[in-house]
């Protein structure tokens, strides 16, 4: 086994970081990174704990490089930016193996190129607990980034694509890992992939900023029920959603079925799709379908927004309310 070493990670991290990018005046090799800057930035961090964020059991180091990266980029993609530099703070037990990292690392670096984004710092330490903590700075592609606070009655209400998978794929690994089994089932392969390299929407994102009829918007972390919450309670207003228009994939109902599970939970309340659900003006769906249906085809309208607070679930006749009922962290 390959001892770590601090020097030998931060020289690796630089070697694979060399190169310019625009706005970029320094990057690693001094104390601090310089950009620059012709507007706003846009930035966003999140920490990951082991066993807690994330189960190195059956999570791979590539893909968890990777999905560690993408959740900060799934924030970006929310407010409609693109994004442009990352900063990684690494908290390293002593006795974890150079190839982990070297892994960790190689997926992390690979995600940010797909995405012409640049680590260009951060901070190395010992631990006793194995965590990461990821800083993306972006800008707005717009008129300027779009928040939670713009929903109005009367907007309407959609989803870039199918909800419950991440959960779900999730539930299954936790499920096959307690019971020391292998679920080698090509059937869930879909659902395994949205939970370990899940997919930012930052294409997608920066079309409806650009598109000028999304009024609010951010990405499905912590399932819709409590994300679509969140947008009614900054924009002081409430919303209708309809169960029979929610998006899924067809084996989500295998899933659940084996899971014991009502699909509906995973659905409404599993996290970590990283989706974008945002609301649309008024009267301007067909405009959003014009720009943007034959590109993205899986948006679906799942419901409206209305006056009042909190979120409701319309099925059948029978409505109730669903807000705040996904992952609390």
């Amino acid at each position: 086994m390959v001892v770590w070493s601090e020097r030998m990670l931060v020289e690796r991290i630089r070697l694979a970081s060399k190169g310019s990018a625009d706005g970029l005046i320094t990057s690693i090799g001094d104390d601090c990174c310089e950009v620059r800057s012709n507007g706003s930035f846009l930035i966003s961090t999140d920490s990951l704990i082991d066993s807690i964020h994330f189960n190195r059991t059956f999570h791979p180091p590539h893909l968890l490089g990777r999905k560690s990266i993408a959740a900060n980029l799934s924030d970006i993609a929310a407010m409609g930016g693109r994004p442009r530099f990352v900063l990684l703070s690494l908290s390293l037990p002593e006795d974890l193996e150079w190839e982990w990292i070297a892994a960790w690392l190689d997926g992390a670096l690979e995600i940010l190129n797909e995405y012409d984004c640049m680590l260009i710092g951060g901070d190395t330490v010992k631990s006793k607990e194995l965590g990461f903590t990821v800083t993306v700075l972006g800008e707005p592609v717009g008129d300027s980034a779009i928040y939670r606070t713009g929903a109005k009655e009367g907007d309407t209400v959609w989803v870039s694509g199918p909800l419950g998978s991440a959960g779900a794929g999730l539930a299954l690994l936790n499920r096959d890992h307690l019971r020391q089994g292998s679920l080698d089932n090509a059937l869930f392969d879909t659902l395994f992939k949205a939970h370990l390299n899940p997919v930012p929407q930052i294409a997608l994102g920066m079309e409806l900023a650009k598109s000028g009829v999304v009024s609010s918007m951010q990405d499905i972390s912590d399932g819709l029920a409590t994300d679509l919450a969140h947008i009614c309670k900054a924009s002081g207003v409430s919303a209708l959603i309809h169960a029979d228009r929610l998006p899924y994939l067809p084996e989500l109902q295998t899933a659940a079925n084996l899971l014991e599970k009502e699909i509906e939970d995973l659905i409404l309340r599993a996290g970590e799709d990283y989706q974008l659900l945002f609301t649309v003006k008024k009267g301007q769906e067909a405009l959003l379908s014009q720009l943007l249906q034959q590109t993205t085809p899986e948006l679906v309208m799942i419901g409206e927004i209305c006056s009042g607070k909190g979120v409701f679930l319309q099925k059948n006749s029978k409505v109730e309310e669903i807000s705040f009922q996904g992952y609390e962290h």
